[in-house]
């Protein structure tokens, strides 16, 4: 989807407060790294003996890293800059490895929703990560790039569907015709058709920095949850050209609708009902779960029920689109609801701090777009991705250890 799903102004202020933590390898699942602000998350990958951390992105599909001496440009004019702009981690150096090949008349060209962008060549290599290894890993080496990092992640490796990556005939990304890609495996699915894992993981976002949480590779992490769990199935949202025969793209799935009031003995109707005693929600439809995506994208008609509902009430700034909030304010009860059960926001993830004394609404407006549940959202639960069965499943986190909570959501 992007690497981080928000308008480029925001991403240029949360970017400058940035100071990412260390992590490490445990029980075969690889531990996230989180920056200061909360919202990208990184993890530990090596490739070609090189260790970095890179963004974890289930909205996109390609790996790739930065390569030394690159072109970083301003996304907005495309103009050289200095590299600092770009603001990576140490960059991949094929130089230092015995295992890089490389992949001749191939590029990759790569564009996400805020903006940013990225061309390079393509190559296998050996990637390992939460202790499992594929060695012959086809990536990008990225040698132009319009992008707005962190300064600890090298790169990014995408989750979703090998239907969505971004590699294209010749050496010239200038001569490429967007949708006519060569498709290959992203790095998971290499993973699982090796038989070196189940064709499952799981994601359990923390909100408190320096833990980033746990991606768990081929089962479910060992955190506190819910016992309930629910499943829906995965949507095959698009189709192929020539075959015409439906896909897997995104994470998305069909959610009941969003809950949403100010009013804290509210009891929600997640199936349509006529009781009188039940708030009915507002209608969802299919939404895509990114952790590639920081805040939460709804239709406008939620997103400016919620604003409306804030107290005091969020206001939108002409300047970024985005709805601001006071950040000592106080946001309304809010949810998604999934197969029957209402999955509750906690009101400390509803409010994001961009700067000193300014804050944004986690729940944003959507503009037509696509509506994405991004990190907001899955801090709250337990995300699992079942590929063999093509279903999610959820579950709602528990003991989260909480700093602030000045409305606690029914059944959180």
């Amino acid at each position: 989807m992007n690497a981080k799903s928000r308008s480029a102004i925001v991403a240029q202020a949360i970017r400058e407060q940035a100071r990412a933590a260390a992590g490490r390898l445990e029980n075969g699942s690889a531990t996230l790294l989180q920056e200061e602000s909360g919202t990208i998350f990184l993890v530990p990958v090596t490739v070609g003996g090189q260790q970095f951390d890179v963004v974890l992105d289930t909205g996109s599909s390609d790996p790739w890293l930065i390569t030394p001496n690159f072109t970083c440009v301003d996304i907005y004019t495309n103009t050289p800059i200095n590299e600092s702009y770009c603001y990576f981690g140490p960059p991949y150096s094929q130089e230092k490895s015995s295992t890089y090949h490389p992949l001749p008349n191939e590029n990759m060209n790569v564009s996400y929703s805020d903006g940013e962008f990225l061309t390079g060549s393509m190559g296998y290599e050996t990637f390992t990560m939460g202790g499992i290894t594929v060695p012959k890993q086809e990536f990008g080496l990225i040698n132009y790039a319009g992008w707005l990092g962190d300064g600890v992640s090298s790169g990014l490796i995408g989750f979703a569907y090998s239907t969505i990556t971004s590699a294209y005939n010749g050496t010239n990304a200038t001569a490429d015709v967007r949708g006519d890609t060569i498709k290959y495996n992203p790095l998971f699915t290499n993973m699982w058709e090796s038989n070196t894992t189940a064709p499952i993981f799981a994601l359990a976002l923390d909100r408190t920095p320096p833990s980033g949480g746990l991606l768990s590779l081929g089962g479910l992490p060992s955190i506190p949850h819910s016992p309930i769990y629910i499943t829906t199935p995965i949507q095959s949202v698009g189709v192929y050209a020539n075959s015409h025969i439906p896909v897997y793209e995104y994470y998305t799935i069909v959610a009941d609708g969003f809950a949403l009031s100010n009013d804290s003995g509210v009891i929600f109707g997640p199936v349509n009902t006529t009781s009188p005693r039940k708030t009915p929600l507002y209608e969802a439809g299919d939404v895509i779960v990114d952790s590639g995506t920081s805040l939460l994208y709804a239709p406008n008609n939620v997103a400016n029920a919620f604003a409306a509902a804030f107290d005091p009430p969020a206001t939108l700034d002409d300047s970024t689109g985005l709805l601001n909030v006071a950040c000592t304010g106080t946001p309304p009860i809010f949810g998604v609801s999934v197969g029957g059960k209402v999955f509750y926001v906690n009101p400390v993830d509803l409010i994001i701090e961009e700067d000193v004394d300014q804050c944004i609404s986690g729940v944003q407006p959507s503009n037509g777009g696509l509506t994405i549940l991004g990190d907001v959202w899955m801090k709250n639960v337990v995300v699992v991705h079942d590929i063999a069965a093509e279903v999610m499943g959820f579950m709602a986190r528990e003991f989260l250890n909480l700093t602030a909570s000045p409305v606690v959501a029914p059944g959180y």
